[in-house]
């Protein structure tokens, strides 16, 4: 009976030894758990795409925020100071994901000294966290600091398309030379078409058939501004009359001739 007793009280030791290790390997210096490397955010999670949300604001009505992440890890920021005009913010950079693949950082390209973003990333949402990546204390509602993810789909009127690629060419803003970014939208009133060049306003007409995804534009009217760094405009304006029809998936529309691809966009929800 004795070596019985010894025996079993081996047994437990062992497992016990056994479960503190398995611990020990998933645990932070602060005792709280890591997330299982296979399945952590960014790992387990379509977390790719536009997230919409609105911050408290000390002098304006809030700023509507809208962040597009990339599968590349780039990322695209719009925001929008509500009641005063036409304050509307632009930033691009890079971000990274920490070591348990949970949070990311935002690092700016366009403002190198900007403070660190970080967000936490859950199904469909991104939580904002202060600049050291905690989460925020507040006397707002806990959902003021939550971001949506947005659900797109193929619909490719009323919205707000900005030009990224042209002839094969990448397309950005310079915020030296150009008053707008190149974008269209397509009304569904009376199929009018608006947009800008990147230096000059256009409109015109447009047929169009979702079945057959076929697409036809009128010869756009613009202003006559003249305009530094648009260099393509008058390439921008000819797109426009030689495609034939377009490709959407998600929020990317392309606009081509036959199978020939002629330039690239993406959908910018606050404008």
């Amino acid at each position: 009976m004795k070596k019985s007793i010894l025996l079993l009280c081996i047994v437990v030791a062992a497992l016990s030894a056994c479960n503190t290790g398995k611990r020990s390997s998933n645990a932070q210096t602060d005792g709280t758990e890591v997330a299982d490397p296979a399945h952590n955010s960014r790992n387990s999670l379509d977390w790719a795409g536009v997230y919409k949300g609105t911050l408290p604001c000390a002098d304006c009505e809030g700023i509507e925020v809208e962040i597009r992440l990339n599968d590349d890890l780039s990322y695209e920021k719009v925001m929008i100071y509500m009641g005063k005009g036409d304050n509307r913010f632009s930033d691009n950079g890079r971000f990274e994901w920490d070591e348990i693949g949970s949070r990311i950082k935002l690092t700016s390209a366009t403002s190198p000294k900007a403070a660190n973003n970080w967000f936490l990333v859950g199904e469909n949402r991104l939580f904002v966290l202060d600049t050291e990546g905690n989460r925020i204390e507040s006397n707002f509602p806990p959902e003021t600091y939550i971001f949506e993810k947005i659900d797109l789909d193929n619909v490719i009127t009323e919205k707000y398309w900005k030009l990224i690629e042209l002839n094969g060419k990448e397309i950005t803003f310079a915020p030296e030379g150009q008053i707008r970014e190149a974008h269209f939208i397509l009304k569904n009133e009376d199929n009018r078409v608006i947009g800008n060049t990147g230096c000059n306003n256009m409109n015109g007409s447009y047929s169009l058939s979702e079945e057959e995804n076929s697409i036809h534009f009128t010869p756009p009217a613009t202003t006559r501004m003249a305009c530094m760094g648009v260099d393509y405009e008058a390439d921008y304006l000819d797109m426009f009359q030689t495609c034939d029809n377009y490709a959407v998936q998600n929020d990317t529309l392309t606009l081509r001739k036959e199978e020939a691809p002629l330039a690239r966009f993406v959908a910018v929800y606050l404008r």
